[in-house]
């Protein structure tokens, strides 16, 4: 299966497909098979790496715009 990233307009990135995630540390985290993951992009979730919804609070404001 291939992985799809979408990144979202003020908000998370989301990962979807076969994923390895892994930490600083070198270890796999472990993710439910088959279940699309939301990384957070504000930097202040208390779920790092994960989005907890704290974007929707804090003001975040980010666009994603592909560069040539």
């Amino acid at each position: 299966m291939s992985v799809t990233i979408t990144l979202n307009r003020n908000a998370s990135i989301k990962v979807e497909g076969d994923i390895t995630l892994v930490g600083d540390d070198g270890q796999p985290i472990p993710l439910t098979p088959g279940k699309a993951i939301f990384l957070c992009r504000c930097g202040d979730s208390r779920k790092r790496p994960f989005c907890d919804g704290t974007h929707k609070s804090n003001g975040y404001c980010s666009t994603v715009e592909a560069s040539a």
